[in-house]
């Protein structure tokens, strides 16, 4: 039996630097980038990212740190959109999994700075569960509250710990994802020291160049994507929208560096292989790859390569692209905003473009969909992520009625 036979996804959340709400996804299909110069970075006058545009914060949520007021409005936007508020569920059978990759970094450093450490209430304000207890709290959850932290990785395995209480019974419903704020001195002078981060030069917007020849890094950006996830005989029983099949995962690890994949790709490729033999998908009805694609000079190349040999043949066949040109790399947040828009791709039958992909890689041998959308229909999607310090997986997702 495929792994995530059963698991349907019944509502969707999203803030991305275009703003708040599953309409900014509209300009990452657009091709449109949100990577600017930053003002007022201490110490780093030329520093580029993708900032929330447009957010306001929940009255409610006013003294929590931003992350947190991302989590708690893409959360509230897929809770109303299952419409899970009235749905008789217990909410004790109602799990969330929520993720902050690195904890709320301006909380932390703030309290740091003003010595604030002492109280319980000012560490907890900045603890890596901070989310995931705010969502549960204002949703009214009382099942099980995970947080994964794996790097850039963490939403996405959110997600996989949420689907697995769901398949064993011990949830019937489970709202996952995570949030990033990370646009702090701290973060981006350390990832500069790492060489991960673009030249904004001239154009910050076409910094980012995911699988370009001339790719030299990613942008930070902050944002935040929640899914819900529900058994499918409680969606059947209540009537509610599916959105998508959630057919199976995979993930795994490897010990090639903090920031590198593993030169050979062996891992990831070994991971999405095991992904779709655990949903029973062939290669060729993959339709959609959205890509991990952080526009790192080494790492674009090694899972190009993992894609062509997971997908083998099949591979001439699918679009591939990742949509960080668009909305930078939002880190912890990444996987799970990107599998929001992946659902939404499928929805629409739209792949979403590589954004400023002008001069492709011709060590790429994949089609990255360069710039502008493409019409087609998917029936089936897979998305990879990865993390620092090699933490990857693969998520297989399906059109509601393809078995």
């Amino acid at each position: 039996m495929p792994e995530g036979q059963g698991i349907v996804v019944t509502g969707l959340g999203l803030v991305l630097p275009h703003g708040p709400g599953l309409a900014a996804a509209d300009a990452v299909f657009a091709g449109r980038s949100a990577v600017a110069l930053l003002p007022d970075v201490p110490g780093i006058p030329d520093a580029a990212g993708a900032a929330v545009r447009g957010f306001a914060p929940p009255p409610y949520a006013a003294r929590e740190d931003r992350a947190v007021q991302f989590a708690l409005a893409a959360a509230e936007e897929a809770w109303a959109a299952a419409g899970l508020a009235h749905a008789g569920i217990a909410r004790e059978r109602i799990a969330a999994a929520v993720s902050l990759s690195k904890g709320c970094v301006p909380a932390i450093a703030d309290l740091a700075a003003r010595g604030g450490w002492n109280g319980e209430a000012g560490w907890l304000r900045g603890s890596p569960d901070a989310a995931a207890r705010a969502v549960a709290a204002r949703l009214g959850l009382s099942g099980p509250t995970l947080v994964p932290v794996t790097a850039c990785a963490s939403g996405g395995h959110a997600l996989i710990w949420g689907a697995a209480l769901v398949a064993r019974g011990r949830a019937d419903a489970a709202v996952v994802g995570a949030a990033e704020a990370s646009l702090h001195p701290l973060v981006i002078g350390s990832y500069r020291r790492m060489g991960v981060l673009a030249d904004a030069g001239a154009d910050p917007a076409a910094s980012v160049r995911p699988f370009s020849a001339t790719r030299r890094g990613f942008a930070i950006g902050e944002g935040a994507g929640i899914l819900v996830l529900e058994s499918e005989a409680s969606a059947a029983r209540r009537g509610a929208p599916v959105l998508a099949r959630l057919a199976g995962w995979a993930a795994g690890a490897h010990g090639a560096g903090l920031a590198e994949m593993e030169p050979g790709g062996e891992a990831i490729e070994r991971i999405m292989a095991a992904a779709l033999a655990r949903a029973g998908v062939a290669p060729e009805q993959v339709d959609y790859v959205n890509a991990h694609g952080t526009a790192t000079v080494g790492n674009d190349v090694v899972e190009a390569g993992a894609i062509r040999r997971a997908l083998g043949r099949a591979a001439d066949r699918a679009s591939v692209s990742s949509t960080k040109g668009a909305h930078g790399h939002l880190l912890g947040a990444a996987a799970a905003a990107e599998l929001v828009i992946t659902v939404l791709a499928m929805q629409r039958g739209l792949v979403p473009p590589t954004a400023n992909l002008t001069d492709p890689d011709p060590a790429v041998d994949l089609d990255c969909t360069p710039l502008v959308p493409r019409r087609r229909p998917i029936g089936c999607a897979m998305k990879v992520a990865g993390g620092f310090g090699g933490q990857m997986l693969a998520v297989v997702l399906a059109a509601p009625g393809a078995r």
